[in-house]
């Protein structure tokens, strides 16, 4: 896939073609231009950006300037700018490749090997031109980054599950160009694809909780528009190989999808977020348990007009709609949650509590 040129490699090729003769000609006829006193001359030079899996990138374009700090900005320009590098992706990577071995070993009862071979980053729309038709694509939803995925298993490496499987010899099909599969492979390739997701979240769960969820299969590239096609993309292949087959798995992960944890991957080292602090969690249930709140009794409720409350007069009765024998409402910061009855303790009034109010009955 990295063989394949973008339209952005094709048209600087060109344009390095052509300035290269503009330039020739100029210095052998023209005089050098000369900059206006105080003027801010500014170099805009293309440079590629540091990929986060720690390769060059030849679609993120970086604008550095010499001069009086001036740099040019293009607001039109849709690259997304990306610096550092994620040596968390590594960490993931090597777990699930643990994982997903012993996980496709189990399934296929044969031993299976998985390597990364390929950690890049690109465009959405390149990728997809790069894919042929069939290819087993599964669109996954990350619903605790709020953001899509893409698992993307070759072909031929899907028919060599589906035949190691219910017995085969895991020969590779000669004939996959417009094949499609069928029910009863679509099934199985869920099955597939369930042990991945599985396997994937938990890769990421010591760094990331995910919640990863199964969308939809499709076999056309061109209907699995989970992203624009100018979205960076950060794309980890797969190389499987068990006994006489063997193919790639492809995870394709928006950059807007994990840019929300970047720092989390950015990170160099990496804390369990399964250690509970107990001196802390004990400190802050002592200090909850300290804070003040209000107890309040209400004796009783009574429905009254305007009229007889404007003609009340010292000496009348106002009855309530609460028994004298009857359990009375213990609130907290106005909430109910005790029933007592009233008596006296010690010489001052006191309310005996009988029982807890449940939830569904407040």
């Amino acid at each position: 896939m990295n063989q394949v040129l973008s339209q952005d490699e094709i048209d600087a090729l060109l344009n390095a073609v052509n300035d290269t003769g503009s330039s020739s000609s100029d210095s052998g006829g023209g005089a050098a231009a000369k900059s206006a006193p105080g003027a801010n001359v500014g170099k805009v030079t293309n440079v590629a950006a540091e990929n986060p899996f720690g390769k060059s990138s030849d679609n993120i374009i970086v604008q550095e300037t010499v001069g009086d700090n001036v740099q040019t900005y293009d607001i039109t320009n849709q690259d997304r700018i990306i610096r550092g590098r994620m040596p968390m992706m590594d960490l993931i990577n090597d777990r699930f490749t643990r994982s997903y071995r012993v996980s496709l070993s189990s399934l296929l009862r044969k031993t299976t090997s998985v390597n990364v071979i390929n950690r890049d980053m690109s465009k959405f729309g390149e990728l997809l031109t790069t894919l042929p038709i069939p290819t087993c694509l599964c669109v996954l939803r990350f619903n605790e980054l709020r953001g899509p995925a893409l698992l993307v298993i070759e072909s031929k490496l899907a028919y060599a599950f589906i035949d190691s499987f219910f017995g085969g010899k895991d020969r590779p099909f000669t004939k996959i160009d417009g094949k499609e599969f069928t029910k009863i492979e679509l099934t199985f390739m869920k099955r597939i694809m369930d042990l991945t997701i599985r396997d994937l979240e938990e890769a990421w769960a010591p760094i990331q909780k995910l919640d990863i969820q199964y969308v939809r299969a499709e076999i056309n590239p061109q209907f699995v528009g989970i992203v624009p096609p100018s979205e960076v993309i950060l794309n980890t292949t797969y190389e499987i190989e068990f006994e006489s087959a063997s193919g790639t798995v492809m995870i394709v992960l928006p950059y807007s999808t994990i840019e929300p944890i970047k720092q989390k991957l950015s990170s160099t080292f990496q804390t369990d977020s399964e250690v509970v602090d107990t001196v802390w969690a004990s400190t802050l249930t002592h200090h909850i348990k300290s804070a003040p709140t209000t107890a309040i009794v209400k004796l009783g409720e009574a429905d009254i007009s305007i009229a007889d409350m404007l003609s009340l007069q010292v000496g009348d009765i106002i009855p309530l709609n609460q028994e004298i024998s009857g359990e009375l409402n213990v609130e907290i910061e106005e909430v109910p949650k005790l029933k007592g009855l009233l008596g006296i303790y010690k010489g001052s009034k006191a309310v005996q509590v009988t029982r807890r109010i449940e939830e569904s009955s407040r």
